[in-house]
């Protein structure tokens, strides 16, 4: 009659069978021991896994051991990763990304048990969230890093693979930049989809959906890249990011601010960025936080360059923040300055022509006889009735002295005399 299984090793049970080596005799682990620094172990402890840095004879090795009880299909996954991963390096190139992994059965003794462990490839290198916080405001060196970024996007989707679990600490960058994947427990292949994995993802990564309700498929990567992209481009060209919204289990972004898209001061941060890149990645994610998961951009929505008004609407996100027009080039033959233009002279309406009058008769009197008229101014009592002639004085304005006028007019009468006569000199 089997009994019932011992109860699963807690975490101080596995730091003391791997400071004392109690590895099997046989296989990767044999002859390995636990690395030191400053006299302590080189571990990691995360959310379902303790990581351990092995010596080994054939080189250095990383040793994860469970936090809890695995479930059987777990061992399955990584005996069916194993050989996919062997025919796809082979299809690739040797430009495998994700770290070697290997399910190993009797990997840890303790309590005179054996416990099973997955040992992979030791990748040297920065944990992405280690590598942003040494380079947060180095434009370039992060602009090619989020177009690394992108290639390991589009090899994943060419080979019809989802990691599962892409965040701060899964994702490595080596010397040379090469990134690198690790932690496979949650990985999706066409042929491990039966299998689903226990595992979701990490909550700052993740669509809530996909916490909510386990969603798992080739597309699982799209939402947690998104959000790994626009934070390494927000930080090239804004490092009091860093400062303002890291909490060392992030890198920007929190489940808060997924489940709350642009209601956040992150999202007002992002939306205000001076980088054109950075709003456009920012209407993407706002979009997909309150869609579906199933809906949210693929890989290849990532290389837009320039956001469109289209794009943006039908994100849910108005893009308010002005684009700059691209500077324009000088001519190059020079072009000599305009000459100016005199200006023109207003033209004066035409008055309309008053209708003619026909003319008045003029009546002139007959002049009497002159022996008549001397007839009559001898008679005795006769009244002189003769007019002098004068000439009619215009009434002067008011105000006006009257003595000055016939000055003035004798004064223009003479002016025009000189001007005719230097006319005539000049001709």
């Amino acid at each position: 009659m089997t009994g019932s299984p011992p109860p699963w090793p807690d975490v101080a049970a596995f730091d003391t069978a791997v400071q004392r080596a109690a590895f099997p005799r046989h296989g990767r682990l044999a002859g390995a021991v636990v690395e030191r620094r400053g006299g302590l172990m080189r571990r990691m402890e995360g959310a379902n896994a303790i990581a351990y840095v092995l010596r080994a004879p054939d080189g250095a090795l990383v040793l994860r051991c469970f936090k809890e009880r695995p479930a059987p299909a777990l061992r399955l996954r990584y005996e069916a990763l194993e050989k996919w991963a062997a025919r796809a390096d082979a299809e690739a190139e040797g430009s495998w990304v994700p770290a070697d992994a290997e399910w190993v059965e009797e990997a840890v003794r303790i309590d005179d048990h054996w416990w099973p462990a997955v040992v992979m490839e030791h990748v040297v290198g920065d944990s992405l969230r280690a590598h942003l916080e040494a380079r947060a405001g180095r434009r370039e060196e992060l602009t090619l890093l989020a177009d690394r970024w992108r290639e390991v996007l589009a090899w994943l989707d060419g080979l019809g693979m989802a990691h599962g679990d892409l965040q701060h600490d899964n994702v490595r960058i080596e010397e040379g930049g090469r990134i690198r994947l690790i932690d496979l427990d949650a990985v999706w292949t066409s042929e491990l989809s039966a299998e689903a994995p226990r595992e979701h993802g990490h909550p700052h990564f993740q669509h809530p959906e996909r916490l909510r309700d386990g969603y798992g498929d080739r597309t699982a990567d799209r939402f947690s890249a998104l959000v790994i992209q626009a934070s390494i481009l927000a930080l090239a060209v804004d490092p009091g990011l860093w400062d303002d919204f890291h909490n060392e289990d992030n890198l920007l972004f929190t489940a808060e601010d997924f489940a709350r898209p642009m209601a956040t001061p992150l999202w007002f941060r992002l939306a205000a960025s001076r980088s054109v890149e950075v709003r456009r990645l920012t209407a993407l994610l706002d979009g997909a936080c309150r869609g579906p998961l199933s809906e949210v951009p693929p890989f290849r929505e990532l290389d837009a360059p320039e956001p469109t008004p289209a794009s943006a609407a039908s994100a849910g996100w108005t893009l308010t923040m002005p684009v700059p027009a691209p500077p324009v080039a000088p001519p190059l033959v020079p072009v000599p300055p305009a000459v100016p233009v005199p200006p023109t002279l207003p033209v004066v309406p035409s008055v309309p022509s008053v209708p003619s009058v026909p003319p008045v008769p003029t009546v002139v009197p007959s002049a009497p006889p002159p022996e008549a008229a001397d007839r009559a101014a001898a008679a005795p009592g006769a009244e002189d009735r003769t007019v002098p002639f004068m000439l009619p004085v215009p009434e002067t304005r008011r105000g006006a002295p009257p003595a000055r006028r016939p000055v003035l007019i004798g004064a223009g009468l003479a002016l025009l005399m000189l001007l005719a006569v230097l006319i005539g000199v000049v001709r």
